[in-house]
């Protein structure tokens, strides 16, 4: 059993992930954390990657940024991606879209 800081929320999110400024899509977003997030996505990904993420959160028209995430595992489940501490106002969003999708989880 994997105990985990943060709870995870299932989501849905279309989105980019950079890597040595490539952009590659991200495919599927399948759950987040305020510590991080699993997700799909089109680049062959391998632990201690560093990457930048773009979420497109639905009902928003700027997408989320999270910057010098550590992808931490990488199966045919998708990616395990860390989260580095966030700027304030981006870990602000981040809280905000967190609480929305838990209210969501609940109903």
């Amino acid at each position: 059993m994997v105990l985990r800081q943060c709870p995870r929320f299932p989501v849905l999110f279309a989105g980019t992930l950079i890597y040595q400024n490539r952009t590659h899509a991200i495919t599927k977003s399948v759950d987040l954390s305020r510590k991080g997030c699993r997700l799909k996505t089109t680049v062959r990904a391998v632990a201690g990657m560093i990457v930048d993420l773009l979420l497109y959160v639905p009902g928003e028209e700027i997408p989320l940024l999270i910057q010098r995430a550590t992808v931490r595992w990488a199966s045919t489940l998708g990616i395990g991606i860390e989260f580095q501490p966030l700027i304030s106002h981006h870990q602000e969003r981040l809280d905000m879209v967190l609480q929305r999708v838990e209210i969501e989880a609940q109903n």
